[in-house]
């Protein structure tokens, strides 16, 4: 069976766009072209049925934010499972957090002297939420870090489950001064909701902290292990060598007319481009048929 390949691709970027050889734009310069319009628009810009898969990972007891799919898949639905129960999905804080309340429990846990430095104490309401504990003395304030510890300008411990705090500060607060600790607290659960949202780590936060950034928070935070799944279009693996093929044969002539248009948008060639945008509208009409069909005859099913 005939299919199209990466050279078949080339050959046909070359003649859309007039440039038969390699001195006109070398096959380095020409595959960036299809594989930055085949990984990063083609499947945003489709959305056939057959690209999409599942994105799924596996919860930890206690645990509440989880790193997403940072560059394995272009998009997520909002249907997800938590072991096989639909969980709501959010993309809004602010919806998620009326929902789901943050209730921060405040406590004076000692006064300083100006001599002392490190503190001892456990927080009443436990287990702590990672990441929602602040210890201050009014003016320094050290903040949980998310993984057992502080960051600047303190070190120290905090044993979440049973809320054990050991804390050493950079400058001994003053004497007669209050030190406070707040925290959240929480009850384990199977999760019903997740929040999607890339947040900005803290400035002060170290490069681990900032390369570890969470996409997804859980509500109720998970008690067990739990399997969450959704559905979402995987990035395809660059074409490479000139015998490699789409994930899908029918895609060939609508990844040669995309590129050709990143071509002819880079060149300013825009009379070209207006007349190759025809070709790749019907290509891409052939390409979604399958899909178009498919929800023709499929009652549609409201998703509320």
């Amino acid at each position: 069976m005939a299919e199209w390949t990466l050279a078949d691709i080339r050959s046909k970027v070359r003649s859309t766009t007039g440039r038969p050889s390699t001195g006109m734009m070398s096959n380095t310069t020409l595959d960036d072209y299809i594989n930055k319009f085949y990984q990063y628009v083609l499947l945003k810009e489709l959305k056939i049925s057959w690209g999409y898969t599942y994105y799924q990972f596996f919860t930890e007891p206690n645990v509440d934010q989880y790193v997403g799919p940072t560059t394995s898949f272009q998009t997520l639905n909002p249907q997800v499972w938590c072991d096989g129960y639909p969980i709501e999905w959010y993309t809004s804080p602010d919806l998620f957090y009326q929902d789901w309340p943050e209730q921060d429990n405040k406590a004076a846990i000692a006064t300083g002297d100006g001599t002392t430095t490190s503190f001892s104490f456990n927080v009443s309401a436990y287990p702590i939420l990672p990441g929602s504990l602040y210890v201050t003395d009014g003016s320094q304030v050290a903040q949980d870090d998310g993984a057992g510890g502080f960051l600047s300008p303190a070190t120290g411990a905090i044993d979440y489950t049973t809320g054990a705090v050991s804390i050493t500060f950079s400058v001994a607060p003053s004497a007669n001064a209050n030190i406070s600790a707040t925290s959240q607290t929480y009850m384990a659960n199977r999760p019903q909701s997740i929040l999607y949202f890339k947040s900005a780590p803290l400035d002060s936060a170290t490069q681990s902290a900032r390369n570890d950034q969470k996409y997804f928070v859980l509500r109720p935070v998970p008690d067990d292990v739990y399997l969450i799944k959704m559905q979402g279009i995987q990035i395809p693996p660059s074409l490479t060598n000139t015998t490699d093929v789409p994930f899908r044969s029918d895609l060939g002539p609508l990844i040669a007319y995309g590129a050709s248009l990143e071509i002819f948008a880079d060149f300013n060639q825009m009379d070209q481009y207006d007349q190759i945008m025809t070709q790749y509208n019907r290509y891409k009409d052939v390409c979604m048929q399958d899909t178009y069909e498919m929800y023709l005859y499929q009652r549609s099913v409201p998703a509320f």
